[in-house]
């Protein structure tokens, strides 16, 4: 997990990351990993969280070497899902409960998915 940060002050709007299978929300293979972020609500809508994600999906793929990355968000908040598009995810068309979440593990989320070979 990363502090995302404005570039131009440093001040730290939220973070970003990935879990391996092992601490995944989700039953995924052990070379795929799932993604997320949180970014305050005063920076949505700036690119900032997509810049933030497309770090991310080169990390896992390039130094991790995942093959497969995951992400969800909740139904409610469409924006999360079209942050995963940006970055080349694609709907599953599935969802499922996240019981590992502190917040919203009673709430189902939409799984996306991204493969390597599609980027």
């Amino acid at each position: 997990m990363w502090a995302v940060e404005l570039k131009e002050t440093g001040e730290a709007v939220g973070c970003v990351g990935y879990l391996p299978a092992s601490a995944s929300n989700l039953k995924i293979p052990p070379d795929q990993a799932e993604v997320g972020y949180w970014i305050a609500r005063p920076f949505w809508g700036l690119g900032i969280c997509t810049e933030a994600l497309r770090a991310v999906i080169h990390y896992c793929f390039n130094e991790k070497g995942f093959s497969v990355l995951w992400g969800d968000y909740f139904p409610d908040n469409p924006a999360s899902g079209k942050v995963m598009a940006k970055c080349g995810f694609t709907d599953t068309g599935q969802e499922a409960f996240c019981p590992k979440l502190e917040v919203g593990a009673d709430r189902p989320v939409r799984i996306m998915k991204l493969e390597l070979t599609a980027r």
